[in-house]
Order: C-alpha cells, then sequence, then structure tokens
C-alpha cells in the first residue's frame, strides 16, 4: 500500500509498477526528459517509463519518496504525459478521469484545504517520523540502492539514540492525537465514517495510509510502533488503517 497505488486504486485505473535501483533514477529521468518532481530540491527521486498499454504506467522504487507517473499517449507513438509528486498525480486523475464514471478523490471545494493539510500539517508529523524509520531503509533496499543512500545521504540515516528516538516517537503521537481530535467532530453525525472527512475517501486518507504502511514495510506486522498507532484515540486509527486495506484489496494494478 502506498499512497499514489492507493490513488490509482481507488479510481480504479489499470497500471503497471516498474522498479529502479536509486542510481537508475536520475539517469532514467533525464533520458525520458522528466524533471525534479520539486523545484526547491532539484533532486530526481522516484522515475517512471512508459509501457504499451492504454491507462496507465506507475513506477516506484520500494514505496519511497515522491514518484512520478506516466500516462500513455492515446496517439501511436505518442509521447506519455510524465506527473510528479503525489497531490499533484491525484489532482491529475481526477481531472483526466473525473466522477462520475470514476470516483472523486477531492470532494468538491476540497482541493484546497487538502492542499493546507497535506503541505502544511503532514509535514509536521514528518520530521519526527522521518528520522525515526530512515535507518531502516537498507530492509527495502536491493545492495546498490544501499550502497548509494550510505553514500550520498549517510547522516540521514544513522540510528536516532533510544532517548531521542522515543522523543520523537512521542512528538508523533501527539500530532496524530491534535489531528484526531479535529476529525471527532463528525463523530456521532450522519457524517460519521472511518475516513479522514467521516464518510467520504479523500487524498489525506492516502498520505495517512501511506504513512502507516510504511511503518508496517520496515518494521513488520509484529512492530511494536505499528501497534502503537493502531492503538491511539481509541482505535481510530485501526479504523481508519482496515478502510485503506479495503481499498487496497480492489487494487486495479495488472501484471505483465
Amino acid at each position: 500500500m502506498e499512497l499514489n497505488r492507493l490513488s490509482l486504486d481507488y479510481k480504479g485505473i489499470p497500471y503497471r509498477v516498474e522498479y529502479f535501483s536509486f542510481p537508475d533514477i536520475e539517469p532514467k529521468m533525464k533520458e525520458l526528459g522528466v524533471p525534479p518532481s520539486s523545484d526547491n530540491h532539484p533532486r530526481y527521486t522516484i522515475p517512471s517509463k512508459p509501457f504499451p498499454m492504454n491507462k496507465w504506467a506507475h513506477a516506484n522504487q520500494n514505496s519511497l519518496g515522491r514518484l512520478v507517473i506516466a500516462d500513455p499517449s492515446s496517439e501511436t507513438n505518442g509521447t506519455p504525459t510524465y506527473i510528479s509528486d503525489s497531490l499533484k498525480i491525484a489532482i491529475y486523475l481526477d481531472d483526466k478521469y473525473p466522477a462520475p464514471k470514476y470516483p472523486a478523490i477531492f470532494a468538491p471545494g476540497t482541493r484546497s484545504l487538502q492542499h493546507l493539510i497535506v503541505t502544511q500539517y503532514f509535514p509536521t508529523i514528518g520530521v519526527s517520523i522521518g528520522p525515526i524509520f530512515a535507518p531502516l531503509l537498507p530492509r527495502l533496499l536491493d545492495d546498490r540502492s544501499t550502497e548509494y543512500l550510505n553514500r550520498t545521504r549517510g547522516d540521514r540515516i544513522k540510528p536516532l539514540p533510544d532517548d531521542v528516538a522515543s522523543q520523537k516517537w512521542e512528538q508523533v503521537r501527539e500530532k496524530f492525537a491534535a489531528f484526531s481530535k479535529s476529525l471527532q467532530l463528525n463523530d456521532g453525525t450522519k457524517d460519521e465514517g472511518p475516513f479522514i472527512m467521516g464518510n467520504v475517501v479523500s487524498f489525506l486518507d492516502f498520505a495517512v495510509g501511506g504513512m502507516v504502511h510504511w511503518i508496517k514495510s520496515l518494521e513488520g506486522e509484529d512492530s511494536a510502533r505499528l501497534k502503537d498507532v493502531l492503538e491511539w484515540e481509541g482505535g481510530r486509527w485501526a479504523r481508519h488503517w482496515e478502510a485503506m486495506k479495503a481499498i487496497e484489496y480492489k487494487s486495479s494494478r495488472v501484471d505483465g
């Protein structure tokens, strides 16, 4: 489960995944003529390449970082449309494959609000959760990617002292608790549901689901921290996690 795949799964758009090692990302992106996903940080992260499909090609690297998605052209030998950054991808999906034929990721009038939360609030969780789990990334990577990370970002994947990791995990808990306090406003109303917006699915759900999936992928099903999250706020995030797994279960990913 990864937030961009959730966007595709939710809308039911067929896609394929191709994996790349970290050292291959920048040359592949340049070969395809795809710019970095961020203007502020001109570093390539997750690449994509076109596939001979009528729908979508989605490539990522071990579900880590941003990605680029390729929408194959409807014209013979046409150039695919490349979109980078998860939020932009979701917006593109809603614009290109709109409701009611495809379910909407952004309910009418909520794009700006969801953008605000994703870009202003979620990063405050990331600054605490990132340093805890970044040292575990080699568990998911091939040898070339691990060597590349050690060489280029070695200072970012050094394990934290136990006391510092505990402090940062408490900060994560506080952020989730504050977020949950706002979500409680839907409880007991006709809009109550397992999602961030009650009974309405949104991009915010996929972002939170992606965070929880990251913990599970790096520490496993028996992760103490995963169990923490699922027990917080009376099991709110466990219910949310189950709702995300239900979307993933209906995956539109295709093989071959």
